[in-house]
């Protein structure tokens, strides 16, 4: 353990006085940061405390660089570089053979919480609230209705280690 002398305590305050933070201190000595924090805890008299920051401070903090943020982006919108953000349709897959007979659709946004949601689609649709939907009662905590509960998920394999 190294034994810190008068001086390069006071060096170590000097650079916390001028804003520096603890990892800049223990990378400029060569330590590490709980070292200088250690120090610091010990000679409260030579490093300042740092104010806490108000919810105020905060926020304006944010607002200042959600500022600088949306400038920057406004710049680089003006000179063409940044490419805008492109919509993907959102296609259903063909699920429309895992209808069961006899059983009507329900549209998904009328499914609620207790009606099986899985898409009946032929596929390549775009999905929305209208899409139809299988409707039947769930099985306790699960999306799915008791059949396509056994579709959609296959039970837990334990697999050896192939070493």
């Amino acid at each position: 353990m190294k034994h810190w002398d008068r001086q390069e305590i006071e060096a170590m305050a000097a650079m916390r006085r001028d804003g520096k933070a603890l990892t800049a201190i223990a990378e400029a000595w060569g330590v590490s940061r709980m070292v200088v924090a250690g120090i610091a805890r010990r000679n409260p008299d030579l490093f300042p405390v740092r104010e806490k920051k108000t919810a105020a401070d905060k926020a304006a903090e944010r607002k200042t660089k959600a500022a600088k943020l949306l400038a920057k982006r406004k710049k680089a919108a003006g000179t063409g570089t940044v490419d805008k953000p492109r919509l993907i349709p959102v296609e259903a897959y063909d699920t429309q053979h895992m209808q069961l007979p006899g059983a009507p659709t329900v549209a998904f946004i009328d499914c609620g919480e207790f009606r099986c949601r899985l898409v009946l689609t032929p596929g390549g649709e775009r999905l929305g609230p209208d899409t139809p939907c299988c409707g039947r009662p769930v099985a306790e905590g699960s999306a799915y209705c008791p059949e396509h509960q056994k579709l959609m998920y296959r039970p837990y394999i334990k697999r050896t280690p192939a070493w």
